[in-house]
């Protein structure tokens, strides 16, 4: 993604977008989120997008880099594909600003609920847009850098969600993009790699392999697994080989990783 493709301040596509907010009757001095999804619909869209949640809190919460980023004040901010937000990750050092503004997961970031944001932009073209403070409609933005991209769900060519990354009082536009854009393609690359598992390895999968992976999730070694199922070491590993080699896997908790990625087993070791 090229910087000619993103929205950004002096595209037409923003200030077409203050006009639209203008004609909504959305005022500017708006200091405070007021549009929110009830609890039970809350619950309902973080069911539905579970899986997405999961890949970006652990891919966050696993590096090093995005949790400094975090501890020094940026916060992202999931959307489903209708602009409510379902995730948030943030620091606690930003519980009592948010609480002023209202802001919590079950938000709308719709253009007609908040004016003009990056995440509205996003929406609308379907590319990364970025705003920085005072290029937002609302004042409620005011201090606020946001840029914001949709994550692609490619096998069935449609949009999924929109990921934003923001930080109060912090210029740094164009190192947000790229942290962002990173972060998009991991989790469309992972999406993509868990429908290929799940519609193609799976019916690769016989009895026997799908038990070894329970069992190896489960915790067990290879003595005991062989114990389990009455088979030879050299039966055993032959298998797991095979299974390295479908889940492109280096180790047993790769594997183990990879399978669970797939949906072919749980976090304690069930066939799904």
């Amino acid at each position: 993604m090229d910087n000619e493709t993103i929205i950004k301040r002096g595209c037409n596509e923003l200030i077409f977008s203050y006009g639209e907010s203008l004609l909504m009757n959305i005022k500017p001095d708006k200091k405070s989120f007021d549009m929110k999804i009830d609890e039970e619909k809350l619950i309902r869209y973080k069911k539905e997008n579970s899986y997405l949640i999961s890949l970006l809190d652990n891919f966050i919460r696993k590096s090093t880099r995005y949790k400094f980023l975090i501890a020094n004040g940026y916060f992202f901010i999931l959307c489903d594909k209708n602009g409510y937000i379902i995730k948030l990750i943030y620091d606690d050092q930003l519980i009592d600003y948010f609480n002023e503004l209202h802001f919590s997961e079950g938000n709308s970031l719709r253009i007609e609920d908040c004016g003009v944001n990056a995440v509205n932009l996003a929406m609308k073209h379907k590319r990364q847009a970025e705003l920085c403070g005072k290029d937002h409609y609302c004042d409620l933005f005011r201090n606020w850098y946001c840029t914001a991209i949709p994550i692609f769900d490619s096998l069935n060519g449609e949009i999924i969600a929109y990921l934003d990354i923001s930080c109060i009082n912090i210029s740094s536009i164009k190192e947000q993009g790229i942290m962002l854009k990173n972060i998009a393609m991991y989790i469309e690359e992972m999406i993509m790699y868990r429908y290929g598992k799940c519609n193609v390895i799976d019916k690769r999968l016989s009895l026997t392999e799908k038990s070894i992976l329970s069992f190896l999730a489960c915790g067990m070694d290879r003595k005991e697994i062989m114990y389990e199922m009455n088979i030879s070491e050299t039966t055993l590993r032959r298998h797991i080989n095979k299974l390295k080699f479908k889940f492109k896997a280096k180790n047993d908790i790769t594997l183990v990783l990879n399978a669970i990625d797939a949906d072919i087993i749980d976090t304690r070791g069930r066939l799904l």
